[in-house]
């Protein structure tokens, strides 16, 4: 009888674990129906957006405090100088703003504004289209035609060859193997080809680079006209293809 007994109650203890198990499942099924394991994945989101934007702008506001302090200590800007003088322009290391600040400003006003897939291409814009063009522009700037503002029309084009070269990688190779909550360039739906958007990208990273707005520095300038424009074209006039 003892042995009965003790058969029965493991018997009743694996069925017992197993209706539970199946309600667990069950349970998991009605939730992802219900889009309740989205909005979860959703809500954890939400609850690192703020301490992603905290870290950016306190990165923006260390830099900024540091180039304060450069104007209010000459030890501290000579000092900062010997540190960090090898990544500045001369004319940055006394009596201007650290063009440091403008290049985080405009990463960070980038990534507030636009969505991820424009956000990045527009940082990529800055990247290597504004050292491109500076760059050509200095070794052939002088065998071509100057704007009013100083800059050549070799450099401008430096900066469109360039740009479309980033937008090529981009969206051509990088972007694909990176899944995103949206991207706005859908090559099946979108009426631009992939040749088109490079082209595009191009011309715009060659207007951001020569455009002036009210003597701003090209670090803060670039990356959100660049996203401006593309964010126009692509999600504004529709013509990425996506939906969302």
């Amino acid at each position: 009888m003892a042995i009965n007994r003790n058969i029965t109650s493991k018997g009743g203890y694996h069925l017992k674990h197993k209706l539970k198990g199946l309600k667990k499942r069950k349970k998991q099924e009605n939730r992802l129906v219900n889009g309740d394991e989205g909005n979860d994945m959703q809500r954890t989101k939400k609850n690192w957006e703020i301490p992603r934007k905290l870290l950016h702008t306190s990165i923006e506001l260390q830099v900024s405090i540091a180039d304060a302090l450069r104007f209010n200590s000459i030890q501290f800007n000579n000092l900062y100088i010997k540190v960090l003088g090898f990544l500045m322009r001369e004319s940055e290391k006394y009596g201007k703003i650290n063009g440091v600040v403008f290049y985080l400003a405009g990463c960070i006003g980038a990534l507030s504004i636009f969505p991820k897939d424009i956000a990045a291409i527009s940082i990529l814009i800055l990247s290597w289209c504004d050292t491109a063009a500076s760059f050509i522009g200095r070794k052939y700037g002088h065998y071509t035609y100057r704007f009013s503002n100083g800059k050549s029309l070799a450099g401008t084009l430096g900066a469109i060859t360039v740009g479309s070269i980033a937008a090529l990688f981009f969206w051509g190779g990088g972007l694909q193997y990176h899944k995103i909550e949206v991207e706005n360039w859908i090559p099946d739906k979108s009426v631009l080809s992939l040749p088109a958007l490079c082209l595009v990208t191009g011309i715009i990273s060659g207007v951001s680079e020569l455009i002036d707005v009210g003597g701003l520095d090209d670090n803060l300038v670039m990356p959100l006209s660049a996203g401006s424009l593309l964010w126009i074209i692509l999600v504004g006039l529709g013509l990425g293809g996506s939906t969302k």
